[in-house]
């Protein structure tokens, strides 16, 4: 049987507000594999959820538990999911294992830092990165900027491999969405993210005159809640702004389905392939962004970046829409766009593809 050991974020005793693209990424990673009839067996990349001592300790022995399952599954192939920053060599000591056992690697980059990292790293971080993209099987990019990157560098092809929409939620495009506007944000809510800007823009929406209401989905601490629920009370909000709490994807996609502007002005320092974006612009809600992670890439329509995290900035962009009326055009793109790209029958055949021939050599 085609077995491959799984070093990945897998959600395993992380708090809900936690829980983000990272973890359901990885968990859609699986069920590729195991749908293709790949047994996986989980190594779960330990968490800081339960204190920096357990952390440590999860740590130290990961690397025993590895030479263990390695030896216990002497043909299995080795992914580890990288996040190569502060953990850089790390995950180095773990290709190097995984390669001095005769395994095949495969190393997938996560998150959206990689080229600065790489470029503002030392030179012992940039020769210890070199290696992880360069010597592994099979090298997974997250973004098409790491593929273009790493052949300008190295004159390597690495394979694209970005987050997706499931199938079972693939929908046909809502055109004819009721009024008032409808903004969304769904994600972790959390100050990198900047939900506290999504709310100040819907307030500059409305006073040009536009009937909008904004809804806030995901898990959050009550510290920034908090704050949030200021904002809302200070810019006469109250009626007009819902907080839902984490939902399952069942409940997004029907709000999804009657919202017209995913509002998503992060500015996470990890940002990578933003699961919400790709899932919004799968329903035709037309995003308006910031160039964080991989977001310009996934839009793919310049007008919909923006490259300052500046509410009258997004607002603008909004009621422009509005007053022009282009969100039809604009929804149509977008949800076209995923469709071509990021659909689960689409990338979970090309990732097969990629590591097929690891189990054949």
């Amino acid at each position: 049987m085609k077995q491959i050991i799984f070093y990945a974020p897998l959600g395993r005793g992380i708090p809900v507000e936690k829980i983000g693209g990272a973890e359901a990424g990885c968990l859609k990673t699986k069920k590729i594999y195991e749908t293709s009839g790949i047994e996986v067996i989980p190594l779960d990349k330990p968490t800081t959820s339960k204190g920096k001592i357990s952390f440590l300790i999860g740590m130290l022995i990961l690397p025993i538990k590895l030479i263990y399952l390695l030896n216990k599954y002497p043909c299995a192939v080795l992914h580890i999911v990288g996040f190569y920053t502060k953990i850089v060599g790390y995950e180095w000591l773990l290709m190097q294992i995984g390669r001095l056992t005769r395994h095949k690697v495969i190393y997938e980059l996560r998150n959206g830092s990689m080229v600065r990292t790489y470029e503002d790293g030392s030179e012992i971080y940039r020769k210890i990165l070199k290696e992880l993209l360069l010597k592994p099987d099979v090298v997974l990019c997250q973004g098409l900027e790491y593929v273009d990157f790493i052949k300008k560098q190295w004159g390597v092809e690495r394979s694209y491999y970005p987050n997706y929409i499931m199938d079972a939620f693939n929908r046909k495009n809502n055109l004819e969405r009721p009024y008032p506007l409808q903004l969304i944000y769904f994600g972790r809510v959390t100050k990198s993210k900047n939900v506290d800007v999504t709310i100040k823009i819907l307030s500059l929406v409305r006073k040009a005159n536009i009937d909008a209401k904004l809804a806030i989905i995901g898990g959050y601490n009550k510290q920034y809640k908090s704050v949030l629920d200021e904002i809302v009370k200070d810019e006469n909000l109250s009626d007009c702004v819902t907080f839902y709490g984490r939902k399952p994807f069942d409940f997004i996609s029907e709000k999804l389905g009657h919202s017209h502007y995913f509002i998503f002005p992060s500015e996470e320092k990890q940002e990578g392939h933003s699961n919400s974006l790709t899932e919004a612009m799968g329903l035709g809600v037309v995003p308006i962004v910031s160039d964080a992670g991989f977001n310009a890439s996934i839009c793919g329509v310049s007008e919909l970046v923006m490259n300052s995290i500046n509410a009258n900035t997004f607002a603008n962009k909004i009621i422009d829409i509005e007053k022009k009326n282009l969100w039809r055009h604009y929804s149509e793109i977008v949800y076209r766009r995923v469709q071509e790209n990021y659909t689960q029958n689409i990338v979970s055949k090309n990732l097969i593809s990629y590591i097929e021939p690891l189990f054949n050599s």
